[in-house]
């Protein structure tokens, strides 16, 4: 394996050595490269068609067992075909694919989708292929720099079925959705196989001020879903603040119902159910981890909610 992270905090160590199973793989997984994955644009491409290309290209790629419209390569230059160029293919992080897929089933029939907080638009843009264009998607962020290349996927990857809007999710008009979608702005802990940076700018006072802002967003997002409607909350950290603390204080606020999750052919893990003197609802345990060294993916969280 090559070496990606050599400067991990010794506080972020000591804080998660005891979380996982297996800490020394845990560390080294984060310190190793992740594998590239992308997801084949079914508004613009088939798969068929993509691997003939690939082959074409003598570009080794191999399925995922989980998602039938998901690859992994360890050609450098899989984001530098054609194919991407012209949005047939999307580079998206494996572990990001997942609540599209946890929620494809209720996709297909949902009339009407909120993204809360959807730039660059990797979800947003999964969601509209899986509902084939039709219903409507609501993608929300913001920030307005990253609108900007949220529109642009948009434009590329052919989603005719979803509007823009630049709002604090906190502040957006009340309205009944389908099925939210809450990927929360997060200290993205988990992506720190392939963004360095994270590791030097990690504090657990951001985790904290994160953490607080999640709160809100979580309440807010339950309250724009519709009766018996869907959310899933994800994040991209391993921080606990984030995640289960996250979804007890919606428990805690509103009735909401936590509901089980499977990914057959992906390993998921058990949540937590204390963390530094706080334990969690008996719901929580229908949330899900994911560690980066059981899959050879980035980090990651989620929790289906009913309501």
């Amino acid at each position: 394996m090559s070496t990606m992270v050599t400067g991990i905090p010794k506080v972020f160590r000591q804080r998660y050595a005891s979380l996982v199973d297996d800490p020394e793989a845990f560390f080294s997984c984060l310190g190793s490269m992740q594998p590239r994955s992308f997801r084949v644009n079914t508004l613009k491409s088939g798969r068929k068609h993509v691997v003939e290309r690939f082959e074409g290209y003598g570009f080794e790629i191999k399925q995922v067992p989980w998602y039938r419209d998901a690859f992994v390569s360890a050609e450098p230059d899989v984001g530098s075909t054609l194919e991407h160029f012209t949005g047939e293919i999307y580079m998206q992080e494996l572990v990001s694919m997942l609540p599209p897929v946890v929620l494809r089933k209720d996709l297909m029939k949902a009339k009407n989708v909120l993204d809360g907080c959807a730039a660059p638009g990797s979800k947003a843009t999964q969601m509209a292929a899986i509902m084939g264009n039709m219903g409507l998607i609501v993608a929300n962020d913001v920030s307005y720099s990253r609108i900007k290349a949220l529109k642009f996927n948009q434009e590329k990857t052919g989603a005719a079925n979803m509007v823009i809007t630049n709002l604090d999710l906190r502040n957006f008009p009340q309205h009944n959705f389908d099925i939210v979608l809450l990927d929360a702005p997060c200290s993205a802990e988990g992506t720190i196989r392939k963004s360095c940076g994270i590791s030097e700018m990690w504090s657990e006072r951001h985790i904290k001020k994160l953490s607080s802002l999640q709160k809100q967003l979580i309440v807010k997002a339950f309250d724009l879903m519709s009766p018996g409607g869907l959310m899933v909350y994800s994040t991209c950290t391993f921080a606990p603040e984030e995640n289960e603390s996250v979804v007890n204080h919606l428990v805690e606020k509103r009735p909401a119902r936590l509901e089980e999750i499977d990914v057959p052919g992906f390993r998921l893990s058990d949540p937590l159910q204390e963390w530094r003197g706080e334990t969690f609802s008996e719901k929580i345990k229908n949330c899900i981890r994911v560690w980066p060294h059981h899959n050879n993916t980035g980090g990651f969280f989620m929790a289906r909610v009913g309501k």
